[in-house]
């Protein structure tokens, strides 16, 4: 019998398959274990040889880099996807908020991963010291590490700018209390801090009570 050999546009779609297998099994893997977790743990998820995940990724600190690039890549268009979610400043921020408080324990997102990443660090849940833990993780002179405090400032700059943005917009049309809006965004950033941090580690509890947007709005709201 004459076997014919697979094109090379084959064999790159049987690679990047196999690749997405082996980020799938990780995901959920560190959602339960955290840094404690090993490419042993992933290959069992994957049911692949711990040996062919070497033959894509060099350690699990590129895979946890990958899977937060991947997620931060998808929040590309958040600014614009929330500036056309509503006709009014609080109906975007509202947009916003929810957008960033979906029942986060079904799949791994940028402060899911920061959490478990941070685990042990100072109960403050600050942004700063939660990146601080990720990177002490991970090997600073590494592209990966690179591009990912790259894509992590910009996601979060993003999300801060249009939170800044409603929230003085919102003011100015007497929809939002007159506070600082450094304040209020710093006040409503704490909240989500918290929430994502109970969703990971208490998702029963996070969902039994979800959804908490219209609480957080009530605290902004005059």
């Amino acid at each position: 019998m004459i076997t014919i050999p697979r094109s090379e546009a084959e064999n790159k779609r049987i690679r990047e398959a196999q690749r997405e297998n082996i980020l799938d099994a990780a995901k959920t893997v560190f959602a339960r274990k955290g840094w404690a977790m090993t490419i042993t743990d992933i290959a069992a998820a994957a049911n692949v040889s711990p040996g062919l995940i070497y033959h894509y990724f060099p350690n699990k600190e590129a895979i946890v880099c990958e899977l937060l690039k991947q997620t931060l890549q998808t929040d590309a268009d958040l600014s614009q996807r929330i500036m056309q979610a509503g006709d009014t400043p609080t109906q975007r921020l509202e947009a916003l908020i929810n957008s960033m408080l979906q029942p986060r324990h079904r799949q791994a997102s940028p402060l899911e991963i920061a959490a478990q990443a941070a685990r042990g660090a100072a109960a403050t849940g600050n942004n700063l010291e939660m990146m601080r833990r990720i990177f002490s993780n991970l090997k600073e002179d590494s592209t990966d590490a690179a591009d990912l405090r790259e894509l992590l400032m910009k996601r979060f700059q993003t999300v801060r700018d249009t939170m800044m943005a409603l929230i003085t917009e919102g003011q100015k049309r007497g929809e939002i209390v007159r506070d600082a809006p450094e304040k209020l965004a710093l006040m409503i950033f704490q909240c989500i801090q918290g929430l994502s941090t109970l969703a990971l580690e208490n998702p029963e509890e996070y969902d039994k009570h979800y959804p908490y947007t219209d609480v957080i709005m009530r605290m902004v709201k005059p």
